[in-house]
């Protein structure tokens, strides 16, 4: 995980920043808010995000910590800590702002993410639907 240092952190001139980045977020077009993922975040930063985003779906698809930690390869408390935060409703909002289509696609990619850990031929599908 990434650490941040926690001076100043708590500094109202942050809070009013982040909201000012929240405006800035929401403003952005479909074809120009990938810049901001791709040129903000580190590749670790970027991979986290997804983890913890496909993490969210997992657990909203009823798949267990134990499942979610296996496949997305990351630490079981990693993974309980999340499952945590899902079970108290904290991905709600995030949860239900995706379209179905979209939903879809992403359960489907999953889906191969965990056959592909014991199936050549899952592996093949997830390399072909990748590339």
């Amino acid at each position: 995980m990434t650490n941040v240092s926690k001076l100043n952190s708590k500094n109202k001139d942050y809070k009013i920043a982040y909201q000012q980045l929240l405006s800035v977020i929401a403003n952005l077009q479909k074809d120009t808010s990938r810049y901001l993922i791709d040129e903000l975040l580190t590749e670790t930063e970027q991979i986290m995000l997804v983890k913890r985003f496909a993490a969210a779906y997992m657990y909203s698809q009823d798949y267990s910590p134990y499942r979610v930690s296996q496949t997305l390869s990351i630490s079981t408390s990693t993974a309980n800590r999340l499952y945590q935060r899902y079970t108290e409703g904290e991905f709600q909002n995030l949860l239900g702002c995706i379209p179905q289509k979209k939903a879809n696609e992403f359960l489907l990619l999953l889906e191969d993410l965990i056959l592909a850990q014991v199936s050549p031929r899952a592996r093949a599908r997830l390399l072909n639907r990748v590339l």
